[in-house]
């Protein structure tokens, strides 16, 4: 037994709950001190991966929702089914019932798109906690419970703000206000904040087809202002940052966000949740936890290669037993430290 393997669980949760935190106050979202951090949020992806992980903490996911309420007409709905569908991110049972309550009010009718995602409302049983420990004492939610879960019906408290578009954050909102909720404005934030790229490199991180971005490319490269170059057989393209820096609005320094893959970061740390979260897991022999480790870590290879992350891993993966999941869990910590709270600047 390796009493590491539970506490390492604890801590993980804890980190991620912080980060979540600071993540949403950085939309918007009220209660917490919010911390200006150099990378552009991905509110997608951050909405997908946050909901499972917010059943820890109920106050955070009603102000999830809560901003939803207020903010929901900034999501792409088409990036949601994407990023659900490719990375297999978040659990559509609790997203499902939030995007009915929402499709109820005309203002945010296009949730009703969501109900690609999922498939139709599980039968089971009896619902199941959606907060574990909190007991239900009133009349229970429809909604969720429509969806497998019980909790007390949810009240919106319209606390939540609109996002201040004078942060690194909330990059990717200004560039849609400027270009819409679609394509273009993610590629236009991918060359922003990259020196150049090619069309399938762009698509593979920013969750939309390849053929929709090399079109979109070709549109803009008309404009003048977005150029080519041949990189072997490639077609890489790129902009002059300083035509660009209008759009900075923070300052010190005057440099465009940070880019992180969030979505196949998030898609490894859930792989790596989910492991740890395997009941009676942490009392099991070294060798059969050491076995689940290993194969959440070949499991989440290819979404930490596309995160780029990948060779951080590669002393774990040549050990096996104890030495694996001592090896492992630090290097699990580490890249969570660097990867959320110090990454590297870009351009």
């Amino acid at each position: 037994m390796n009493p590491s393997l539970n506490s390492f669980k604890e801590r993980l949760q804890e980190v991620l709950l912080q980060f979540l935190w600071r993540q949403w106050s950085a939309l918007g979202v009220a209660g917490y001190a919010s911390i200006r951090d150099p990378w552009m949020i991905d509110p997608e992806a951050l909405l997908l991966f946050s909901l499972p992980i917010a059943r820890s903490d109920p106050r955070l996911f009603d102000e999830i929702v809560d901003w939803l309420h207020e903010n929901g007409a900034l999501i792409s709905i088409q990036r949601l089914q994407t990023l659900s569908r490719e990375f297999h991110l978040g659990d559509p049972t609790l997203l499902r019932p939030i995007a009915d309550k929402m499709a109820a009010t005309s203002q945010h009718a296009k949730w009703r798109l969501l109900e690609k995602i999922g498939g139709a409302a599980p039968t089971m049983e009896a619902p199941r906690p959606l907060f574990e420990g909190v007991p239900v004492l009133a009349e229970p939610d429809p909604h969720f419970q429509r969806w497998g879960w019980q909790r007390g019906r949810f009240e919106l408290r319209g606390m939540s703000q609109k996002p201040r578009l004078d942060q690194p954050a909330t990059f990717l909102f200004k560039l849609r206000a400027l270009f819409g909720r679609q394509v273009r404005a993610e590629v236009m934030a991918w060359l922003l904040c990259h020196e150049h790229g090619h069309p399938a490199e762009i698509a593979r991180q920013t969750g939309y087809f390849a053929r929709s971005v090399q079109l979109v490319l070709n549109e803009l490269e008309t404009s003048g202002l977005i150029r080519s170059h041949r990189v072997g057989r490639e077609k890489h393209f790129s902009l002059l940052h300083a035509q660009w820096r209008l759009l900075i609005s923070w300052s010190p320094p005057e440099t465009f966000p940070v880019w992180i893959a969030w979505a196949p970061l998030f898609q490894a740390l859930q792989t790596f949740l989910a492991c740890l979260s395997q009941p009676g897991l942490d009392e099991r022999s070294e060798r059969f936890q050491s076995i689940k480790l290993r194969e959440a870590l070949n499991d989440s290879m290819p979404a930490l290669v596309q995160a780029g992350i990948a060779h951080r891993l590669q002393s774990s993966t040549r050990l096996t037993g104890s030495a694996l999941i001592t090896a492992l869990l630090s290097d699990i910590e580490t890249i969570l430290a660097e990867q959320l709270n110090n990454p590297m600047p870009h351009v």
